[in-house]
């Protein structure tokens, strides 16, 4: 059964799913949702439950073509607590809670000032930064990774993901290009230390000469080695084909594994995250988009992978928003993604991603799919929110109370806006 619910630019009209929500007082509610409006364009990243509220990072972009990093703090109903934190000159990518903190990993963005066209503003990813911020969001320390301005074998750095070890590291994940004739981006991951961030390894890897699009989260496995999933890619002027890969690295060392999927067939396949199972035994959960090699008649895609980094047999799945059901790859009645999965304490997963509007489905532009499947991959339902504007989803957590909380943007008329979105645990708005 698809439920849907129904936003109309920064407010909630009450549809299908919505239980007389208006009714309720702000304290009294279990589910809302929340807009962070800003007068030039806000992108949601990621939110986390903490200590009874939210920790949500975004980014900014404003009109002379500055970035900023934005780090929001609220209550358990998504008001603010203190004034925004804003971490000038890139973009963020990712946020790690610790017990005495946050860590952010991003880019750093700068103006090219030697580009010759001034009617444009020319952004140079200039380095990777990762900040560490105490539990009132305060910065307390930062460092840049490899400044292309200081490196002489490296043309580009980006920040990825980030993940803490048992041992109490920093896992960091990103990508690179070699200076030379390759021009392929590569994966790398840095150790660092929690307390000071100093560095205590660096690897980079070249095992294919394809560019390795990385998934938004790296995992320690529980055998502690470094597990992650990425999109192998070769583009050819309008054609992209793309497999995925799931590395299973030793820390401080080379590939272990790389089981591959879709290696033999031609067509884009992007993994955009990549989720432990509530139950360890069942190992990962991987989302994606799959579709052809011109990125048409894409759909949501789905895998699991075991323990050890091996992709499972007939795991995958393909669903599509519009017919509502898993369908072969390449059937496609409406255009899907897949950004962003949280396991579920009773075994399966809660997929989310995109549809974008067809004469049978949508208010206009895109709107949020929700796909609830069982350990299995069986759908058990879905749901479609959205409005006239465009929303977009970029995370997915399942919350203390086992309801669901989403972040992402919302764009009205050319303006986006961050929004968190908390639903019980059937995606449903209510009280």
């Amino acid at each position: 059964m698809r439920t849907r619910i129904c936003l109309s630019g920064l407010l909630m009209c009450l549809c299908w799913g919505c239980n007389n929500i208006e009714d309720a007082k702000p304290e009294d509610r279990s589910t809302f949702i929340r807009f962070y409006e800003k007068a030039h364009n806000v992108y949601g990243i990621t939110a986390e439950e903490v200590d009874g509220g939210y920790a949500i990072l975004g980014n900014e972009s404003l009109a002379n073509g500055s970035q900023n990093i934005l780090f929001i703090r609220t209550d358990e109903h998504g008001d603010r607590l203190a004034d925004d934190v804003v971490l000038p000159g890139g973009q963020a990518k990712a946020l790690k809670v610790a017990t005495d903190g946050y860590y952010i990993i991003g880019d750093s963005i700068k103006s090219n000032l030697e580009s010759s066209d001034v009617s444009v503003y020319d952004l140079v990813v200039y380095s990777a930064r990762l900040f560490k911020l105490n539990l009132t969001g305060t910065l307390v320390n930062k460092v840049v990774i490899a400044d292309r301005k200081n490196t002489t074998n490296i043309t580009d750095i980006h920040g990825g993901s980030v993940t803490l070890s048992d041992q109490n590291e920093i896992i960091v994940l990103g990508s690179f290009k070699a200076a030379g004739l390759s021009t392929t981006e590569k994966p790398y991951l840095i150790s660092l230390d929690a307390a000071t961030l100093d560095t205590l390894w660096y690897k980079t890897y070249d095992v294919l000469d394809r560019d390795y699009v990385n998934s938004k989260s790296v995992h320690i496995a529980p055998s502690g080695k470094v597990i992650w999933a990425t999109a192998l890619l070769k583009e050819n002027q309008n054609f992209s084909r793309s497999y995925l890969g799931i590395p299973y690295i030793q820390q401080n060392s080379t590939f272990e594994n790389f089981s591959q999927f879709g290696e033999a067939t031609d067509q884009q396949l992007y993994a955009n995250d990549i989720q432990p199972s509530e139950a360890v035994a069942f190992g990962y959960g991987v989302i994606g988009t799959y579709a052809s090699p011109t990125g048409a008649n894409s759909n949501m895609f789905f895998i699991r992978v075991n323990q050890q980094g091996n992709i499972i047999e007939g795991s995958e799945r393909y669903f599509d928003g519009e017919q509502n059901r898993a369908v072969d790859a390449g059937v496609s009645s409406s255009e899907d993604t897949g950004d962003a999965l949280t396991s579920t304490r009773d075994g399966g997963f809660i997929l989310a991603g995109s549809v974008l509007t067809t004469p049978n489905l949508g208010k206009g532009g895109k709107d949020i799919l929700l796909v609830k499947i069982d350990s299995q991959g069986n759908i058990l339902w879905t749901k479609v929110i959205g409005g006239a504007g465009n929303e977009t989803v970029n995370s997915i957590r399942e919350t203390a109370d086992g309801g669901l909380l989403l972040c992402g943007s919302n764009d009205v008329s050319g303006l986006s806006s961050i929004f968190i979105l908390k639903t019980d645990a059937n995606g449903e708005l209510n009280n």
